[in-house]
């Protein structure tokens, strides 16, 4: 009986500490936050990459028109006014394969993952595709120029697009505009996250 005990007894303090141990991981995280670039901030010491979007890095470059200007900085520059020194709540999401908290964050009950797809400093990776479509509509953010997918910039030489993302841009562009025309027709224009 008293073996039976014992297996009983470490079963639940096991079974408590996998319980314990999935609730840390997922905590949410409170309080101000420092933003290192359009998609990566710091909360409590903890380093969270806002989940679904993709910003441009930090020191790339982009175009509208003529001029070349430091859209990674432009986009970091969004996000710190969104937040406006505020105190930032995140839901823990997992992680990327870098380590870092996956997080869903928002301001005064603003989100900012959404905010900053929807005002153009970021694109969809993953979650938000209606609002990019909306972004790219109205020409916002990046999308007043020519860029090269945050993701794409990584990949590459780090060169300024010429024109847009070159020849797919001039097919994608008018099969994403006209995607974003019926999203917003079917919806009224109000398209909850579409991926």
């Amino acid at each position: 009986m008293r073996d039976w005990l014992l297996a009983a007894a470490i079963v639940v303090l096991l079974a408590n500490l996998a319980i314990g141990i999935d609730h840390s991981g997922r905590q949410d995280l409170s309080g101000r936050a420092t933003v290192a670039d359009g998609d990566t901030l710091t909360v409590n010491g903890v380093r969270i990459r806002l989940k679904g979007i993709d910003a441009p890095e930090l020191d790339q470059l982009c175009r509208r028109g003529e001029e070349t200007y430091a859209c990674g900085r432009a986009s970091r520059s969004h996000l710190v006014q969104l937040i406006g020194g505020a105190r930032v709540t995140c839901s823990n999401q997992g992680r990327d394969r870098y380590g870092r908290v996956l997080g869903v964050c928002e301001v005064g009950g603003r989100e900012l993952n959404r905010a900053m797809v929807e005002s153009g400093w970021a694109v969809a990776y993953g979650g938000y595709t209606a609002e990019e479509m909306r972004a790219r509509a109205a020409r916002a953010g990046l999308w007043q120029g020519a860029f090269d997918s945050p993701q794409a910039w990584r990949q590459g030489d780090h060169s300024v697009a010429e024109d847009g993302t070159g020849w797919l841009a001039r097919i994608w562009d008018p099969v994403v505009d006209f995607f974003a025309r019926l999203v917003s027709f079917v919806t009224g224009g109000n398209a909850d996250e579409a991926v």
